[in-house]
This record gives C-alpha cells, structure tokens and sequence, in this order.
C-alpha cells in the first residue's frame, strides 16, 4: 500500500504560488488511461465504498473521485458533455488531421455546427459542488489553437494564413468565444481550483509556426482567460509540448500562466527548466513517459529522488508525468514513483 498523505488544497495553492517550499511534495496529472484506472480500481478495490448504482453518472463522478483521492491529487481533470467541437482527435487515441478538416470555406465556417457554452452539460460541476470532499477541487481544458488546427487541418491552416487570412481570424476568434464564454462559466463554480489552458505549439526542435504567429493570434485568448480566472481568485495552468522557449517568456510576462506542464528529456528535462524559469512560474510533472515506461522500480525510485531534489526548492512543482499516465506504463512502476515522492524528505 502506498505510504500515506493528507490532501490540502490551501497547500497545494501556496506551493504552486512559490509561497515556500513545501512540507511535503505534491502531485499532479495531465490525465490518466482508462486501462491504467481501471487496473487501480481492480486492486485496490476503490468503488467498494460506492453506494451508487453500477452505470449511473454518480457512480462514475465518484469513482473518479476515488481513483484521484487514491492517487494524492487534490486537483483533477474532467470533461464536460458538449465542451468538445465536432473534430478527429479531441478525443480517446486518434491521429492529429494534418490535410483537411471539416472547415475549408467561408461556407464552411457558416455551415459548421458551432457547440454553444449554455449547451454544455454541467451536471458534473454542479454534482461536485454539492459532494466533492473539501479537501479536493477540479479544473476543466480551455483551447484555441488545437482546436482551429483540427478544424482547418494543419496544411490548410498554413495556406489560409496567407491566402484568406480574415477567415483565420474569424475561426480563432469563435473558438477564443467559445472558451472564453466557457472559462466564465467555470469561474462561477467553488469547486474548479484552475482552468487548464491546453494547446501544443511546438514540436520537439522549434514552434510549429513563426512564434510572432503564436503571440499575436493565439496567445490573447489565453491570456483573457487567466486574467478571467484570476479576478475569481482561481489559477490558469497551461500545457504545451515542445520546445516553447521563444514563447516561454510570453506565457509567463503577459499570459501570466500560473503553472506550466508537459516537458520530455529529449527536449528539456524538467530539472532544467526549474533552473531557467522555476523562480517565475509553477513546473507541473516533467517525469519523462518513455523513462518511466522502460525503467524498473529502483530506477524509476532513484530519478524521483534526483528531480525532487532540484525542483521542491521554494516551492512551485508538482511531481507527475511529463504527459499522460498511459496504458503502456506498467503500473507498478506508477506506484513506485508516487511511493518516492509521498516519502520523500521524511526521517
């Protein structure tokens, strides 16, 4: 069984706040698999508590519940129904639309079937408000970029900057309202603790586009929204692959990110990047996917302790992945990192 912790959310804000170094080292995850929460619940028995029907909504709000308290997080993700846009990729395992999306015309734009912010079902939030412990709270993903590039595909994304740049202009801009009417909505709810800006610019060399590109259309909604958030005493993380370091200023000077997550070795361990920008911003995860995936347990045990003893200094990391706790990371050696790090710095 993992070595025992006591959530508190009041901690966690006043280390991602780089208030102090913490007591205690904290946790923190882009998301987990099905596979790998399922395989968690089977163990360790985590719905035996549940006294919800099998395949009702409560019986699944809880169990994440469950799984999260399980896991040491005071903060986890959710998705709410009709938050998403009709695209390939916005959900489960599929392949990024590099050519062609659903979106190639003004015809197209008109003709579209645009998702509405008081369509969304919010039956989750408004469960949570009522039955989430007190010591835990969620957040939900905010995008624009990630979004317009589905729509247009990547390659049509690029021709129309320059062929038809006002039908770019009015395609972020009704996926930046769309967020932005969405991230008003959440600051509304006591239990969202951040919004969780979500957009990959980069790849693992360089941006995927001129970086002046990026600051100029996209980055603006990003920064509306976490000063939304932040006028709600609330926090606005951003996850970003890549290598972002010619944005990285940006994000954090004029977005005014809180927290930053997604980092991989073969880009910039996270060890570094607390070195460069940890006295300016909160680092969430960094444990590299692959490492983790082709480790054992004493290795794995070993890496935990060399990346905390860089990065618990004056506060401002959460220990977790670099991405997501994928399916093909053996569970075990999941279990061995969260074991090190609730351990870490006692006698």
């Amino acid at each position: 069984m993992l070595f025992p912790i006591k959530l508190d959310l009041n901690g966690l804000r006043k280390n991602l706040l780089r208030e102090r170094t913490p007591e205690r080292v904290y946790f923190f995850e882009h998301g987990e698999s099905d596979e790998f929460k399922n395989e968690i619940v089977r163990r360790f028995g985590l719905t035996a508590d549940n006294h919800f029907k099998d395949g009702t909504p409560e019986f699944s709000w809880q169990r994440e519940i469950a799984i999260q308290r399980f896991l040491g997080h005071e903060v986890f993700r959710i998705w709410l129904p009709g938050a998403e846009f009709q695209l390939a990729g916005s959900k489960g395992t599929t392949w990024a639309e590099e050519h062609k999306g659903p979106i190639q015309s003004w015809e197209d734009l008109e003709t579209y079937n645009w998702p509405e912010p008081k369509k969304i079902d919010y039956s989750q939030l408004d469960w949570y408000e009522h039955h989430l412990p007190q010591d835990m709270a969620v957040l939900h993903v905010t995008k624009v970029w990630e979004v317009v590039r589905e729509l247009f595909g990547f390659e049509t994304f690029c021709t129309k900057l320059y062929e038809d740049p006002h039908l770019v202009e009015e395609m972020i801009r009704r996926v930046g309202e769309f967020h932005m009417g969405l991230t008003r909505t959440l600051c509304d709810y006591h239990c969202v603790f951040a919004v969780y800006g979500t957009d990959d610019y980069a790849y693992k060399t360089s941006t995927m586009m001129a970086p002046n590109i990026i600051k100029e259309k996209f980055l603006p909604w990003h920064r509306m929204m976490a000063q939304e958030v932040h006028e709600h005493g609330k926090l606005y993380f951003l996850h970003c692959c890549g290598k972002i370091d010619a944005i990285m200023d940006t994000l954090i000077d004029d977005v005014k990110m809180d927290a930053k997550h997604s980092f991989e070795d073969t880009i910039e361990p996270v060890t570094e990047a607390k070195r460069r920008w940890g006295d300016r911003v909160a680092l969430l995860g960094g444990v590299d996917v692959d490492f983790m995936a082709r480790s054992n347990e004493s290795t794995i045990k070993q890496r935990i302790i060399e990346t905390l003893d860089v990065c618990m200094s004056g506060g401002g990391y959460c220990l977790g992945l670099g991405n997501w706790v994928t399916n093909y990371i053996p569970v075990d050696n999941y279990l061995a990192m969260l074991d090190e790090g609730r351990r870490y710095g006692r006698v």
